[in-house]
């Protein structure tokens, strides 16, 4: 059999790989600088305050305005009244009006270590001093935090709202049905509705996961050729081919290198994975995760999500979050994940065949130019339809775009663009097993073009057979 012996020599190169120096400490100091990453990126924002807006929300569902021990209230248009008062405290809310001038609590507050707020309501009119509405400034204390105070703007407005409605006439029975979710947006037609949560998401995942893919390629590619290649000049090939085919060199070569490179990404990912679930609790990332798992807020509207101090931008924040993991299931991971092996093997047999044109270690490097052209091609193919049509990807309508379903298809692009389509649900499930099938299928075309020329090459010595001339040889056979 023409691939008689490929298991020895996958043996082999995997141990020999694995056990150098090299190749330990770059993956300790790799895993290092990844898991430093992961808790930086975790714990930074709450170092740095930016997970208050995070805190407002997970707070918002039992009333952050609650944290406040003394909310003074000076009411300049006489607007509130007692009874809006007794409603709040029966809310939580420890809120009271106060004769004391605006300047002096605003100083007091600036220094102020316990949780305290001053909300001052003025009234707003036009030239013809007609009402027009009202404006609440809140000032809270060095003692607390920026999403106490949103969460009490958003309940100081409930307050004032139901004032007027009890004026107007409205009983307090009926007042509830006033508060209604209302969301207006403006759709494409022959878009679907996208919030900016997952608008982003769908922005960033088509970027990220090439990435991954081509540095996989590039590292692991670049090592098949110059594995053969050095092996041909040192004329090692020459001996290790009177026990073993010459095909069954490069099968074992990069079946052993893929093996490598896919357990090392493995083996990184679960170093992010813990980093990740360990640093959780101590930052960012833990209070993105309740807000997916609050289905108090997913489910408020209305009153109880005003009276609790949770916005519509709030709820459409829990929901966005709460979708983005949705396509993330385990046969769109494992689709994923084939693509990524067919995509390697797609490009790692290329490699190998550059590693075996050439005849000495000089011309490598010549040589491996079509190679990472190829490759910067491919994945620029599937950066370029993302990066240009940001309004696309917010429309929901990523498909309509000729160049990125040309990308899905193409061999040299398919993998770098099929991940993030497949898990952000851009393609049918049926489209994506199509386009899986084209890749596997042009994975097998070059495999055979290798299995033509690869034994022809191995042993060729001279000047380094082109590209091109490989093409002719593989016709020709």
């Amino acid at each position: 059999m023409r691939t008689k012996g490929w298991q020895s020599v996958f043996r082999f190169t995997f141990i020999q790989h694995i056990k150098t120096k090299t190749f330990i400490i770059g993956t300790v100091i790799f895993g290092v600088i990844l898991s430093a990453i992961c808790v930086l990126t975790n714990i930074l924002p709450v170092i740095l305050g930016a997970d208050e807006a995070i805190d407002g929300i997970i707070s918002g569902s039992e009333g952050s305005y609650k944290d406040f021990a003394n909310i003074f209230v000076i009411d300049e248009t006489g607007l509130l009244t007692d009874d809006d008062f007794s409603s709040a405290k029966e809310l939580g809310a420890v809120i009271s009006k106060t004769d004391r001038g605006a300047d002096e609590l605003i100083n007091e507050l600036s220094v102020m270590e316990t949780a305290e707020a001053l909300v001052k309501i003025t009234s707003v009119n036009n030239v013809n001093k007609e009402l027009l509405g009202y404006s609440a400034n809140i000032y809270y204390s060095e003692g607390s935090s920026a999403a106490s105070a949103g969460s009490l703007s958003d309940f100081i407005y409930t307050l004032i709202d139901r004032r007027k409605m009890m004026d107007l006439g409205v009983s307090e029975e009926d007042y509830p049905k006033t508060l209604v979710y209302v969301n207006c947006t403006a759709l494409k037609a022959g878009s679907k509705q996208v919030d900016i949560f997952t608008g982003m998401i769908n922005y960033i995942v088509p970027l990220i996961l090439p990435i991954i893919l081509f540095v996989l390629i590039i590292s692991y590619g670049q090592t098949v050729a110059q594995s053969i290649a050095t092996e041909k000049t040192s004329r090692v090939m020459e001996l290790l081919l009177v026990s073993v085919r010459p095909l069954a060199v490069v099968i074992g070569k990069v079946l052993a290198m893929g093996l490598v490179s896919f357990g090392q990404a493995i083996l990184m990912s679960s170093i992010c994975g813990i980093s990740i679930a360990i640093s959780a609790p101590f930052g960012i990332m833990g209070k993105m995760f309740s807000i997916i798992g609050n289905s108090e807020i997913m489910n408020s509207a209305g009153e109880s999500a005003a009276m609790a101090g949770v916005s519509l931008e709030e709820i459409e924040m829990a929901k966005g979050l709460n979708d983005i993991f949705k396509n993330f299931t385990p046969l769109n991971i494992i689709l994923v994940l084939v693509i990524f092996i067919l995509g390697f093997l797609f490009f790692s047999l290329i490699a190998a065949l550059v590693g075996a044109s050439i005849s000495r270690m000089e011309d490598l490097t010549a040589a491996m130019q079509p190679f990472m052209l190829f490759a910067v091609f491919g994945m620029y193919l599937s950066y370029f339809p993302v990066i240009f049509n940001a309004d696309s990807l917010s429309d929901g309508v990523v498909t309509t775009n000729p160049v990125q379903v040309f990308s899905y298809y193409f061999p040299l692009s398919s993998p770098f663009a099929l991940p993030g389509a497949i898990l952000l649900g851009t393609l049918s499930p049926i489209q994506a097993i199509i386009a899986s099938v084209v890749l596997a299928a042009c994975v097998v075309l070059i495999a055979i073009v290798v299995s033509k020329v690869y034994e022809a090459i191995i042993l060729h010595n001279g000047n380094r057979i082109k590209f091109g001339d490989i093409l002719k040889m593989a016709a020709r056979k």
